[in-house]
């Protein structure tokens, strides 16, 4: 009740101001929907007492409330003095190990002893077990994979590779072959540690237009006909991890190493004419002569 007559105390020391449902004021003062305090009745303000009122501290808040909310607010050029986080963007941190009204005394919320109610508490890697021996190591292994031998390349596709020659981050020049090196130094490819070469893929083949000669790890058979019909060449050349840094890196070898063969599960695809293999010219069977008669 207190509060009420202290909100119509305040209201009264600005006349006109205009009541809205859901404000401090208006809930205060029981209104409905928006009215001016003019239109209040006479018995209703004779029934005030013209004793002035004693305002505790939060009485003396909710005055202060509205007279901040009537006043406009001066919006002004950003300062030291006027710099704050957005409303909820700070958050405050959780206070711990204050006693029970707090939730979370004593323990802290971490239990009753163990790894967990230490400090620097983290699961050394997936599957421990708290220094038994892991499942991991108590089932038996057996067999064998080949993914140890598994070659992996950085895939190029040809309009990545259009678009690299139309910025002229790549320069094309049709009498020399452009190789790993031109492609992985204008950031067309990224040839990790890992990869076996650049294998050039056929996405985008139908815009493809510009004559260019390759020289690749690997191809795929769409990207090898846009590549011969915009009037390029291309063909696929094995290196080795060493050969491979070699090209990539040449200024950290004093000696080029000599390229290696490819390993007898590769030589097939390296001497196929269809795949464009470097070697593929070892197939050439030499002309038998006519037999006389």
């Amino acid at each position: 009740m207190l509060a009420r007559r202290v909100a119509v105390r305040a209201a009264a020391a600005a006349p006109g101001a205009v009541l809205r449902a859901g404000s401090l004021l208006g809930r205060l003062l029981g209104t409905p929907s928006v009215r001016a305090i003019s239109a209040l009745s006479p018995p209703r303000w004779a029934s005030l007492p013209a004793a002035p009122l004693r305002l505790g501290p939060l009485h003396v808040g909710c005055v202060r409330l509205i007279s901040d909310a009537a006043a406009p607010r001066k919006v002004g050029l950003l300062a030291l003095d006027n710099l704050a986080p957005n409303p909820g963007a700070h958050k405050r941190a959780r206070r711990v190990g204050r006693g029970r009204g707090g939730g979370r005394g004593k323990t802290s919320g971490r239990g009753h002893k163990g790894a967990g109610a230490r400090k620097g508490n983290k699961i050394p890697y997936a599957g421990f077990a708290g220094g038994q021996a892991p499942l991991y190591r108590r089932i038996p292994k057996r067999g064998f994979t080949n993914a140890r031998f598994k070659r992996e390349f950085a895939e190029l596709n040809l309009d990545t590779l259009a678009h690299m020659i139309r910025t002229n981050r790549l320069r094309v020049d049709p009498e020399r072959e452009i190789g790993l090196k031109e492609l992985s130094d204008c950031g067309a490819v990224s040839i990790a540690a890992h990869h076996a070469g650049v294998k050039l893929l056929g996405t985008g083949a139908d815009d493809f237009d510009v004559p260019i000669k390759l020289a690749v790890s690997a191809a795929s058979s769409s990207a090898i006909d846009a590549i011969e019909r915009a009037g390029g060449s291309i063909r696929t050349v094995f290196h080795d991890r060493v050969g491979l840094r070699a090209v990539l890196s040449p200024h950290k070898f004093a000696v080029l190493p000599r390229p290696a063969y490819p390993p007898p599960r590769l030589m097939a695809r390296y001497m196929d004419e269809a795949k464009r293999g470097y070697l593929s010219h070892l197939n050439a069977q030499p002309e038998q002569p006519h037999a006389a008669l």
